[in-house]
């Protein structure tokens, strides 16, 4: 008899039918609209962009996390609508770069011994030739974290910024390479696959996803055209996406739809793409609140971040949440 309790896809893609926890907000206003693991997975970051907050959930013995934050970063730290997330750890702390809608990737770290974020950023990247321009998301580019990259909503761009690593680290505050395209349309979330080879855009403008290869390795440039650009009909209004590592398949969350999707990539004869129709399209949550949200803002009520860990999926929205699922592939 099958499992129900369990999503499968045809490709062996299963994720579990209902969330194993979740984290509610303390109110309905509050709006989760990112969300990343730490790299020990011990610590799940969440950004509640209008109340100027990034809340931090800690996971107990039990492999679960605290119903409540244990700690939180707000106006007070310059915290000012954060959007998106990034962790990466160097030199014994780990780091956590926030992308913040009116333009700034703002930086703070932690002793790896430690539970609770400096208040004081380390650095922060922002003005006029910073080029960020309603900066959405953000991520630390794979293998080493070398730079870190952000998608730019009003130009149309992902900037990418050098960094030196170091327990003060430090940033060129001008881009070192901007990828540019007619595939980029007011890019809300990217995602690197976990070599660093490829990135992923999701593009709420024109409601796709564009893929790009990176050009060398080492180096932080992405060529243009993109590989495949993921242009089905599922796709409503794309927000955030992550890879899942070592199998590569893409994960995206559509605002604008109560489920997100999962793409599953192909090795063709001289080069890598990926289905071009999900091999999932998971529901999230009841669609009575997605409704009541969607019905006066078709951008809205859908799900938002998305984060990996292990065999993990974290999701948040402002409809529900935080929710975590498990998955595993057959």
């Amino acid at each position: 008899m099958p499992d129900s309790s369990v999503t499968v896809s045809q490709s062996g893609f299963k994720i579990s039918q209902n969330a194993i926890q979740v984290l509610k907000p303390s109110n309905r206003e509050v709006r989760f609209e990112g969300i990343a693991y730490s790299p020990s997975g011990n610590t799940l970051a969440v950004a509640a962009s209008d109340r100027d907050t990034i809340l931090f959930y800690r996971r107990q013995s039990d492999g679960r996390f605290e119903d409540q934050p244990y700690s939180f970063l707000s106006f007070d730290a310059g915290i000012k609508y954060p959007h998106d997330l990034s962790f990466t750890e160097c030199d014994g702390y780990d780091l956590l770069a926030v992308a913040q809608r009116w333009s700034a990737l703002t930086v703070f770290r932690r002793r790896h011994d430690a539970d609770y974020f400096e208040r004081e950023p380390v650095f922060e990247i922002n003005g006029r030739k910073s080029r960020l321009n309603y900066s959405d998301g953000a991520a630390f580019v794979p293998p080493n974290s070398s730079h870190i990259a952000a998608c730019n909503l009003r130009s149309n761009t992902v900037s990418f910024y050098e960094w030196t690593p170091g327990p003060s680290p430090t940033f060129k505050r001008e881009p070192v390479f901007e990828l540019k395209h007619e595939s980029i349309s007011s890019p809300d979330g990217l995602a690197f696959s976990s070599c660093g080879r490829w990135l992923a855009v999701a593009n709420h403008g024109d409601q796709t996803v564009a893929i790009f290869e990176r050009s060398a390795p080492g180096l932080p440039e992405y060529s243009a055209p993109p590989v495949v650009i993921l242009s089905d009909e599922s796709l409503q209004y794309p927000h955030s996406l992550c890879f899942i590592p070592d199998s590569d398949h893409l994960v995206v969350t559509n605002a604008g739809a109560n489920y997100l999707s999962v793409y599953e990539p192909q090795n063709d004869v001289d080069k890598r793409t990926w289905n071009s129709s999900p091999v999932v399209k998971k529901v999230i949550g009841p669609d009575s609140f997605f409704k009541e949200i969607n019905a006066t803002n078709k951008m809205e009520g859908g799900p938002k971040g998305i984060a990996c860990h292990d065999k993990n999926l974290a999701v948040c929205s402002p409809s529900h949440g935080v929710q975590i699922f498990s998955f595993d592939i057959a």
